[in-house]
């Protein structure tokens, strides 16, 4: 069947989207319009006027005039180009009642529809006809703005903090995870932490009577952590106990994570990768996700002691290094304890080894060089296969990602993982094959190691013997205990490539029923939900209600993205135990005044560097470090790592001596200063900073 429409002499025709296909906001249509037939606006000989209306007000947000030379007019025996009048040429097509009620007419177009629609209009003699009207196909997602929040705890006279575990969420959470990790895996896991307190003091340590409102919450999405602990005689004299058990106790933390918290943890994930995706029942698909999710809590405060041992030792040497300065004259400048933890080995430098030998063995093969560095990192793998030599280096990259893929961008299961996303790893390859590092990682760590222990001469050598002996001591603790931090946070989320497979294959399932719209939907609800839903799917229905619920869901964690959550909730809130205040664990320095050009964090890489800034809010952004820059973020994981190479300083909005950021910078040479708290906000890519990792400061200069 062939429709034939009458042709309309239109004065006055064009497009009117009812959604804004420029910045994806549904509540806005965009209507092009020109003089005569729609022809030339759709054949492109004419660039038409704009014009941008509020769906719900019908307020004109917007108008562009254009220089409009050309029509398409109606003519006897067909249509024909002419020029517009130059009266009209610069004179709008449409005044705001025609706009306005074509707006109220498409809008019940889109109603009826139910769908963003694009509609083809024309105007003759003041009437509007609708020529033709199909759904809009490409529609971006709109730009989130971000919502009007306070940053109020919501139980009264509870602090929260942004410290410990949550510094690896620097995102709002995701719905899944919000339920799974924090508020269901952590409680666990903690009271397991109790139970092994209770068994070593002697003194039961109950949860709810020492947090009474929880361990972990959310503000505005965020993940704290609280800052409140309620201390009673019986928990005081418990922690004496365990102080006066010290040495017992040191001596187990380390056996408890090598030995019990990470084979457990590693035997768990091999048993849910080996189960077949397409005939797991929806039930166990889920289990399997609660049970890693579970399981990596457990693992992080199983590996926990290490990170806090490691930080009161960490303090405690710097404290003495200050007051042996004080009596003995120390070695100029004066070390602090950060001096003293660099050149050690860790995975994330073996990571980044293996890479640079990837990246060497591509500059010394010319063709494939050449290739790497004119090819988009999102192609490169493809554009290696195709390469008489890509084969080994297809091999090389399969092993880097067996060993290291699992390494997270963000805690939250809901990112993707290095294995699932390797752009970012491939836009650092690509860095590395058009610049080799100065002293590649091997030989800058063994120099490290070097001064390390030249340094630790010199100090010995300082010292009375009695002070000689404390300092060996402490040293000798310290040295055993700092490369376990890096150790323990590389295996933190090493289950989440095998959650995703198992989140994927159920959000598929539900996607297929029309439960969820798409498979990754399934992040968006709650286990609850997800529990309904698979029971609904069991007997033959859906649960349409949860489609809208993702979505909306979705939405505003996307809008809570643009927010800047306070490292402190409240902000004049301090981190206690009964009557004892526990500074040492604040998320950023209690002297810390960020508001005026000086930034204050915490030194945790000594040295100065003045450089220009590359501010890098997500992996998205890797693309955008440039070599030689001062590294700008949020935090660092592990999966960050390669971009130090490209870094010649650190700075960071949250995290401290125990951050992932912190190790790595050491390791790397390079100064950091990090829980500034308004480091991303404050400073834009280009700008000139100088980092003392000596005083904990960034000065801020003028964009160059």
């Amino acid at each position: 069947m062939v429709v034939v429409q009458q042709l309309i002499p239109a004065d006055v025709a064009g497009i009117l989207f009812t959604a804004n296909p420029v910045n994806g906001e549904r509540d806005q249509v965009l209507i092009n319009a020109t003089w005569g037939l729609g022809e030339a606006i759709v054949g492109g000989q004419v660039t038409p006027d704009s014009v941008v209306v509020d769906k719900s007000t019908y307020e004109i947000l917007s108008r562009e005039t254009a220089v409009k030379t050309i029509m398409t007019v109606r003519t006897e025996t067909g249509t024909e180009e002419q020029a517009v009048p130059v009266e009209k040429q610069n004179e709008q097509v449409l005044d705001g009642e025609t706009a306005v009620s074509l707006t109220k007419l498409a809008t019940q177009i889109e109603t009826h529809y139910n769908m963003p629609m694009d509609i083809e209009w024309a105007i003759a003699d003041g009437e509007i006809a609708i020529l033709q009207a199909r759904p809009i196909t490409s529609l971006p997602d709109p730009k989130p703005t971000p919502p009007d929040v306070t940053w109020e705890p919501g139980t009264p006279d509870t602090i929260w903090m942004r410290r410990q575990i949550v510094e690896h969420m620097p995102e709002p959470l995701s719905p899944l995870f919000e339920d799974l990790y924090l508020k269901r895996g952590l409680i666990q896991s903690m009271n397991h932490l109790l139970v092994e307190m209770s068994n070593i003091s002697g003194v039961t340590f109950d949860l709810e009577a020492m947090m009474p409102h929880g361990f972990a919450d959310t503000i505005n999405g965020y993940a704290y952590t609280t800052a409140s602990f309620k201390m009673t005689w019986p928990v005081f004299w418990g922690v004496m106990r365990i102080y006066a058990r010290f040495l017992k106790f040191i001596n187990m933390t380390a056996f408890d994570w090598d030995g019990v918290a990470l084979p457990q943890y590693q035997a768990l994930i091999a048993k849910w990768r080996s189960i077949d995706l397409a005939t797991a029942p929806d039930e166990d698909l889920l289990q399997g996700i609660r049970e890693m999710t579970t399981a990596d809590s457990v693992y992080w405060f199983g590996s926990a002691k290490n990170l806090g041992l490691s930080r009161i030792l960490d303090t405690v040497l710097d404290r003495m290094l200050k007051s042996f300065l004080l009596r003995y004259g120390l070695p100029k400048p004066r070390p602090v304890s950060a001096s003293f933890l660099r050149g050690f080995d860790s995975k994330a430098l073996d990571a980044q080894a293996d890479m640079e030998t990837i990246a060497h063995t591509i500059r010394e093969l010319a063709d494939l060089r050449e290739v790497t560095l004119n090819t988009p990192a999102e192609q490169l793998l493809d554009a290696i296969a195709t390469h008489s030599d890509g084969q080994s280096i297809l091999d090389a990259i399969q092993q880097y990602m067996d060993d290291y893929g699992h390494q997270i961008y963000n805690l939250d299961f809901a990112a993707p993982t290095q294995i699932d996303d390797p752009l970012p790893m491939l836009l650092s390859l690509k860095a590395l094959v058009k610049q080799a590092p100065e002293q590649d990682v091997r030989t800058r760590q063994a120099k490290m190691a070097e001064e390390r222990e030249s340094l630790v001469a010199q100090t010995m050598q300082s010292l009375n013997p009695v002070s000689r002996r404390l300092f060996r001591w402490l040293w000798k603790w310290t040295k055993q205990y700092a490369p376990y931090r890096e150790a323990v946070m590389f295996y933190m989320g090493a289950a989440w490539p095998t959650v995703r497979k198992l989140a994927f294959e159920l959000g598929q399932r539900l996607t297929n029923v029309g439960t969820i719209a798409q498979p990754d939907d399934i992040y968006y609800l709650d286990s609850t939900e997800i529990t309904a839903a698979i029971t609904a799917r069991t007997n033959g229905q859906n649960m349409l209600e949860f489609v809208q619920l993702a979505q909306e869901r979705r939405a505003l964690r996307d809008a809570r993205k643009l927010l800047t959550p306070l490292p402190k909730v409240p902000v004049d809130g301090a981190l206690k135990f009964g009557p004892f205040k526990l500074s040492m664990f604040d998320p950023t320095p209690s002297d810390a005044g960020n508001d005026g050009p000086v930034l204050s964090g915490f030194a945790v890489s000594t040295g100065k560097v003045t450089a220009a800034a590359s501010v890098i809010h997500s992996t998205e952004d890797f693309n955008q470090m440039k070599p030689g820059t001062i590294l700008v973020c949020t935090t660092t994981t592990p999966a960050w790592t390669p971009l130090f190479s490209q870094a010649v300083g650190l700075v960071t909005d949250v995290g401290g001596a125990l951050a992932h950021g912190s190790i790595v910078a050491r390791e790397y040479g390079i100064p950091a200063v990090m829980g500034t708290g308004v480091a991303t906000e404050r400073i834009q890519s280009g700008m000139m900073l100088v980092v003392d990792g000596d005083a904990g400061t960034v000065t801020l200069d003028e964009i160059d």
